[in-house]
């Protein structure tokens, strides 16, 4: 569809309402985005752009401009105080609220920009030399040298490519306006150019503030994607802009905070990171949760162009899932993004701990939290690592709220609790290293689970497990539950979460001496 010849005057006041039938997950978190710089405006009224006032309410904002200004003068002061760089030549986006200090989480969002909304150097002309900055991660004494693109200038800032602005100020505005891909990353082009109306392609502007951007770093190798935009569908404007700017704001525990909180593993990782994060703490007492779920991009390059990210998965997620916390735990225990050296002294992210990357994928695919555990435990190599993690999967299990799960898992447990102990007296009677023993007993047990082919099998040898360990005598936890347990483990649907069940139990077992040494759970 062509330019018309006829001109378009904005609304004054310009109001964009979050229930608009119209609007798309797109738009509200665009409307997030600007409602959080507006915000951030207040917080810092030197920002706020001189002959423009703004107001933010949960479901909407609204905004007004001296009728001494045009439309394109309007826009283009507006952008001036919501897009911004740092002396250093960073983007600043003060719609996140990230302090002078925070140098990691600025520069891995920059990063993250950079290879995604603005991935095409004409969008962000710059130095052709990269430049280096010493990044301190939180809880570490040494300091990385990181590697990254400074920029002159960038597209949003003179929404490049819309149409929005250029040429004479006075002139009126096109009735229709383009849509680039620095607008929204990925969108694919037909035969037509996406376009919309000149007030909605200023609020999409704002998408690049309302989502979040992390480098993947999968375990799997054969993931081509190399970022992540999370973009939340946001129900309460005003919370959502409280909420991304204490994401900045927050300490070393934060799910999100500096350049390592925004490596993750996977697509679904980062966006349940960021759905946590925002909805963290006490920060939703004061508003209400402020989104509903989110809808995540992973980018990366395609075999036939290795010069552009094109999108490689979109997984759209929900807000709650029913083991969530077991997500939530294993991400505190194991989802610290690292940071490598290379022989030159740089450093680069490095792939994170897989199972925050697993349990999230398995909660997103609405499969068992525990489906495909068996792949972390059929290499020894893989397993052997496992086995010294014990405080962060015991930190799991106490997270589980299923009943049947909590069941196998504590029989199992109890049964190996008293395997322990008759090894123990071996070791004492025989004079044998204790701990060698139990390194045998657990590569045998292990090799017996995976050679289970049926439930049948699985729950003929569960059976045997738990009576060579009594003696012949019952498990409290199988008085207990003896029905429950019976129909779960030798009905054929359950035979692979059985399967990954009893592996997960097997080493996340913690006895005293564990807790001795990990700080962690009584046996």
């Amino acid at each position: 569809m062509g330019q018309r010849t006829t001109g378009y005057q904005l609304p004054n006041p310009l109001v964009y309402e979050l229930g608009n039938p119209n609007f798309t997950v797109y738009h509200r978190a665009a409307l997030g985005g600007l409602a959080a710089t507006i915000e951030a405006w207040k917080k810092n009224p030197r920002l706020k752009p001189e002959g423009i006032a703004a107001e933010v309410d949960a479901g909407k904002v609204e905004i007004r401009w001296d009728k001494k200004l045009s439309d394109r003068q309007f826009i283009r002061r507006l952008l001036e105080a919501s897009f911004r760089l740092t002396p250093d030549k960073l983007i600043d986006l003060p719609g996140h609220g990230i302090e002078t200090d925070r140098d990691g989480l600025r520069l891995a969002i920059h990063t993250g920009l950079c290879g995604t909304f603005l991935q095409h150097n004409k969008m962000r002309p710059g130095e052709k030399t990269p430049r280096t900055l010493k990044v301190q991660v939180e809880g570490e004494e040494q300091e990385y040298l990181l590697t990254y693109k400074a920029v002159n200038s960038y597209a949003h800032q003179k929404a490049q490519g819309t149409r929005l602005l250029g040429g004479d100020d006075q002139a009126p505005l096109p009735p229709v306006a383009l849509i680039p891909q620095s607008v929204v990353p990925g969108a694919m082009t037909g035969a037509s150019e996406l376009e919309g109306p000149p007030e909605e392609v200023l609020l999409l502007l704002y998408l690049m503030v309302g989502s979040a951007v992390f480098l993947l770093r999968s375990y799997r190798h054969e993931s081509r994607a190399q970022y992540c935009l999370v973009i939340p569908d946001v129900k309460n404007l005003k919370s959502f802009a409280r909420n991304l700017r204490q994401i900045a704001a927050r300490g070393a525990n934060f799910l999100t905070n500096g350049y390592p909180g925004r490596i993750a593993g996977g697509t679904e990782e980062a966006a349940l990171r960021f759905l946590l994060a925002l909805e963290a703490g006490n920060l939703t007492e004061e508003f209400g949760r402020s989104v509903s779920g989110c809808l995540a991009v992973a980018m990366g390059k395609a075999p036939w162009d290795r010069k552009q990210n094109y999108r490689t998965l979109v997984v759209r997620l929900g807000a709650e899932y029913p083991e969530l916390e077991v997500f939530r735990a294993a991400l505190q225990h194991f989802g610290k993004g690292r940071l490598l050296t290379s022989a030159r002294g740089e450093a680069f992210p490095a792939s994170p701990n897989p199972l925050p990357e697993l349990i999230a994928a398995n909660l997103a695919a609405e499969r068992h939290w525990c489906a495909d555990f068996i792949q972390r435990c059929q290499e020894k190599k893989d397993f052997e690592q496992l086995t010294f993690q014990k405080g962060g999967l015991a930190a799991m299990t106490k997270a589980i709220k299923d009943e049947d799960d909590q069941a196998i898992i504590a029989i199992f447990h109890e049964a190996w609790r008293m395997t322990m102990g008759a090894l123990s007296e071996r070791a004492q009677r025989e004079g044998s290293d204790f701990t060698a023993l139990v390194e045998r007993e657990r590569e045998r047990t292990r090799n017996a689970i995976l050679r289970a082919k049926t439930a049948e099998a699985l729950a003929g040898w569960f059976l045997r497990f738990c009576a060579d360990a009594t003696k012949g005598a019952a498990l409290a936890g199988m008085k207990r539950n003896a029905a429950r347990v019976r129909e779960f483990i030798f009905n054929p649907r359950n035979f692979e979460r059985f399967q990954n069940l009893l592996l997960f139990a097997l080493v996340s077992y913690m006895g005293r001496e564990d807790n001795l040494s990990e700080g962690g759970i009584d046996a």
